[in-house]
């Protein structure tokens, strides 16, 4: 009967404190799950504690703090914090808090704050789907000052059934450490045919594996093991192949999650370099600066430091950039999205060309109105088309915009995209 009292007191307080609906916990659920369970993938930290978490500190995204700040998890700034602060009165007046671009980067930075201090090293020995000992262990740790902290976390976990993407999470950490402890070299063969799931063994390769041979040719750029990648590639399949951590991966390439390489790009096994081999590159056509990070080896931001460029910023074909020294005035650039509209314009250009060339019965006529076509779809620079390989997060990069401001105009409840779908990136 206590335990039900207090969750009618927790309810009635959150409410009442930040002005929050009854559907706004569970719409909050829908919104962060994902969010939670890959970060869970991450860093073993419980979905269920993360999102009873930021449910709790935020008022399900409702507190003053979460919508200033996208602060979900009330993190002060600490001694480490060199990004944007906010003064907003919690245990003692006028306390520095975390500013966030957008509530996913709160989600990481949570994960990372349990991660690297030291106080919070023995959660990380508890069983996973334990959410009670997570949450006491928590509390036990100092990371919140009510006495009830660990009490309302498991609250919400139960009432909302939160536990249930625990699940989800722990399937997905096995089947990743499952792939990565796969022999590449030897053993059964799965082989594609009338029955998907039959094994071949191949006796040569059981007696004499050549793992040199299983992998792809590497060269050298800039001094650094490369490969190029095939067709439109998950990075976590690089990763697996050459025994690489997944995150390493994604930093030495400067990707985001979720984010694929493009067929034929370089692939780098080891961390870009500050500078190039050559002093300087001229820019081909249809190249952005991180084609030209990727092919010559140099960390995308050394790129734009180096050429006192705004980042997101893309070079004209045939300017010339320093790869090298650290130049006072900068080539002659253009927008992101001026970039796409050029690369649109060629795109279609090429398609009207080789529509002229395949069909000698296209008239005049229909000539103009491919043309008239064509250009409406190019000047139309406020929309975008989702790439394979784009998250919103990217996406956002790109258009020098925030992740939230891309949900709100387009009306996305969450930050899940589908290749082909037409976004609006500015009005």
């Amino acid at each position: 009967m206590k335990f039900i009292l207090f969750h009618l007191f927790l309810v009635l307080f959150i409410w009442s404190s930040f002005g929050q609906k009854k559907e706004d916990i569970p719409r909050y659920i829908e919104r962060y799950k994902q969010v939670a369970i890959d970060e869970m993938v991450r860093t073993k930290i419980p979905a269920s504690i993360t999102l009873a978490q930021g449910i709790f500190e935020s008022g399900a995204g409702a507190s003053p703090l979460a919508r200033n700040t996208n602060n979900h998890f009330g993190i002060k700034c600490k001694g480490e914090w060199s990004g944007e602060k906010y003064y907003h009165d919690d245990d003692n007046p006028q306390e520095c808090f975390r500013v966030y671009e957008h509530a996913e980067a709160s989600y990481a930075d949570h994960s990372d704050f349990l991660l690297i201090r030291p106080r919070y090293m023995g959660l990380f020995q508890l069983p996973i789907l334990s959410y009670k000992y997570w949450a006491l262990g928590l509390k036990e740790a100092g990371y919140a000052t009510n006495p009830k902290y660990a009490t309302m976390l498991i609250a919400y976990i139960e009432d909302y059934k939160l536990y249930e993407f625990d699940k989800i999470g722990l399937a997905m950490i096995e089947e990743r450490e499952y792939m990565m402890t796969q022999p590449k070299d030897d053993g059964p063969i799965l082989v594609q045919g009338p029955a998907k799931s039959e094994r071949v063994f191949h006796k040569e390769s059981i007696a004499e594996p050549k793992k040199e041979e299983t992998r792809r040719p590497e060269f050298i750029v800039n001094g650094l093991r490369v490969l190029k990648a095939k067709g439109n590639e998950d990075p976590f399949k690089v990763a697996f192949e050459y025994d690489i951590d997944f995150s390493s991966i994604l930093s030495f390439n400067e990707l985001s999650a979720g984010e694929r390489f493009k067929d034929g790009e370089n692939i780098f096994l080891q961390e870009k370099r500050n500078k190039g081999e050559s002093p300087d590159y001229i820019v081909q056509t249809g190249e952005s600066m991180r084609d030209i990070s990727q092919k010559t080896g140099i960390k995308l931001k050394e790129l734009y430091q180096k050429n006192s460029m705004k980042l997101n910023d893309q070079v004209y074909e045939k300017e010339t950039i320093s790869l090298q020294e650290n130049k006072k005035q900068s080539p002659l650039v253009m927008t992101y999205a001026e970039y796409l509209k050029v690369q649109n314009k060629n795109t279609t250009s090429a398609r009207v060309q080789n529509k002229v060339h395949e069909d000698t019965t296209v008239t005049p006529n229909d000539k103009e109105l491919v043309s008239s076509t064509s250009q409406e779809r190019v000047t139309n620079t406020s929309e975008y088309q989702v790439q394979q390989s784009d998250t919103l997060y990217s996406i956002a990069k790109k258009f020098n915009t925030s992740v939230e401001k891309l949900k709100v105009i387009n009306n996305l409840e969450t930050t899940d995209l589908k290749a082909g779908q037409t976004i609006v990136v500015s009005m």
